[in-house]
């Protein structure tokens, strides 16, 4: 929907006005697309024509949706490590995380809502949401997230991947964080769009 209102003539600030989102995913998604139209300093949003229905065909089906299977994940080599048990503050996965960096997801409903990295290992990151301290402001956000799934009576799973590390023409290449980008590109969780509930 992004990249057709692009196309149809709208600048960045009037799309993010008009979805109802953050005007950094917009840029982010259309920067992606190499859609490089559309660019205003950001200012107060005055919209000079009324918004135009725009048919969404299959290319901008494939932009990203919250409907990501997580077989997706799994068949491209994730694993399936536990699943977040618990209600209100006590909640834990039911598992042992590795304490390996590496990419993380997490799927509500067979749907991958989250997609995160860790460089400091996979058993500390997923600890600092069942923390979730208040001055850590996307672990205090996930947390909650969580919590209000499963409140819900909804099943959250975790799934973990651990690239090996690469090069480029003999320099150092982070797989990991590269998986993550790409993912969160593809996809567009639900959970990492910030703004936006998991509702």
């Amino acid at each position: 929907m992004i990249r057709a209102l692009a196309r149809a003539g709208y600048l960045r600030t009037e799309i993010a006005s008009l979805m109802g989102i953050r005007y950094q995913h917009v840029r982010k998604v259309l920067v992606d697309a190499g859609i490089t139209e559309g660019f205003k300093p950001r200012e107060e949003v005055r919209l000079e024509r009324e918004p135009v229905v725009v048919e969404v065909g299959d290319e901008d089906d494939q932009e990203g949706s919250s409907d990501t299977s997580w077989e997706v994940l799994l068949r491209a080599g994730f694993r399936f490590l536990g699943e977040w048990k618990g209600e209100n503050e006590d909640f834990q996965i039911d598992a042992k995380a590795p304490a390996d960096a590496g990419v993380y997801a997490f799927v509500v409903d067979d749907v991958v809502m989250y997609v995160g990295l860790t460089q400091r290992g996979l058993r500390a990151r997923l600890d600092g949401y069942r923390r979730g301290y208040e001055r850590q402001k996307t672990n205090a956000r996930v947390k909650a997230l969580i919590l209000e799934a499963l409140a819900s009576g909804k099943r959250v799973k975790v799934l973990v991947a651990v690239p090996e590390p690469g090069e480029w023409n003999g320099l150092p290449v982070n797989t990991s964080a590269g998986l993550e980008a790409g993912l969160i590109s593809m996809i567009q969780p639900t959970w990492n769009i910030l703004g936006v509930s998991g509702g």
